[in-house]
């Protein structure tokens, strides 16, 4: 008898898991995609038409991470790092990793509208889980206002989700015979969607690129878990000048949920470790894009060796927690505050 009792418990509780997640994976599907196409214009405006580019890495947990700077091309910072103890700086002073703007009249964006262009996947829960989901969450939440100190506005509501792109391309293997992108395909795809969403600070682009495809910078570093050898980043936040259309804001978020990139699997994270691992990445090139969307303007750390030249997002990189983010639970890494001078969740 008491089996009868122990299989249907198992069997509702297996039904009220599998609605769970089914649950969880459709919250993307009120973000409608339309589908983007990458025309013989946006190739030749990519290789020809592109300038200004440039890209700030989010250097993995690789052994290849720690041999590239976050900052490709390389810059080279004016400003100095402020040695010496801290305490006997002449006021106002700064904490060792307090951020400052690089330029007095360096830009933030203020406002803007979220656009998702998924590459290769007709769905987007069943390859990143719920990106745009997220992207809604954190427009909504406390988190985000956690950039108010550095944009200078509390305004809600400045941030929205706006078009989202399926994009279906032809992916060649690279040199380790594994589909690979390069700047030229990433720079295609922007301008295809800035081309009909709009360009400048309004608009913020992001870029999934599914399992089992790299991407490489020209002559750079490269995300490539099959080749551990040249694997230093997971995603990065960019900027560049179109001959046509003028300057996008971008980020690309390859696949998380690879060693270098994931989340801890234990304890168990709050979604799944690839609905977390996206969303923590996501929201570090999110928070980054909007406090330094010119790279080398906003606000960086420059009063400390140690971390010199690094971003509200590198600062916090190592710490994870789980907290609500428009009363929703995931674990993701907290944002560098000077208001706390210590990486927080909360403004």
């Amino acid at each position: 008898m008491k089996s009868l009792h122990v299989l249907p418990l198992a069997g509702i509780a297996l039904a009220a898991l599998l609605l769970a997640q089914a649950t969880l994976f459709a919250q993307d599907a009120a973000f409608a995609t339309i589908k983007l196409t990458v025309a013989g214009a946006d190739l030749a405006m990519a290789a020809n038409g592109a300038s200004n580019l440039r890209i700030h890495l989010n250097i993995g947990h690789t052994p290849s991470g720690k041999n590239f700077s976050p900052d490709f091309p390389v810059l080279k910072m004016q400003t100095k790092p402020i040695s010496g103890a801290v305490p006997g700086l002449i006021q106002p002073a700064f904490f060792p990793s307090d951020v400052s703007k690089v330029v007095p009249t360096g830009k933030t964006i203020v406002n803007t509208a979220h656009h998702s262009i998924f590459v290769n996947c007709a769905t987007a829960s069943s390859c990143w889980g719920t990106p745009n989901n997220f992207l809604n969450n954190l427009n909504k939440s406390n988190f985000l206002h956690l950039a108010d100190q550095y944009t200078g506005s509390t305004t809600a509501g400045r941030y929205t989700i706006g078009t989202a792109f399926n994009a279906t391309v032809t992916i060649f293997p690279g040199l380790s015979g594994v589909p690979t992108l390069g700047e030229n395909d990433i720079l295609a795809l922007i301008h295809s969607a800035a081309s009909q969403s709009g360009v400048g600070y309004a608009h913020l682009y992001h870029i999934f690129l599914p399992k089992g495809v790299d991407h490489c910078m020209d002559g750079g570093p490269c995300y490539s878990p099959d080749n551990p050898s040249a694997f230093a980043f997971c995603a990065y936040h960019a900027k560049t000048t179109f001959l046509d259309i003028g300057t996008v804001y971008y980020t690309v978020e390859p696949f998380q949920n690879v060693a270098g990139c994931a989340i801890p699997a234990i304890p168990a994270p709050p979604n799944s470790v690839l609905i977390d691992s996206t969303a923590s990445t996501l929201s570090h090139e999110v928070f980054e894009a909007i406090t330094d969307p010119d790279l080398n303007t906003g606000f960086r750390a420059l009063n400390s060796a140690p971390v010199f030249g690094q971003e509200i997002a590198d600062l916090c990189q190592g710490p994870l927690a789980v907290f609500p983010i428009n009363g929703k639970n995931y674990e993701v890494q907290l944002e560098y505050s000077n208001t706390f001078h210590a990486c927080a969740s909360t403004p």
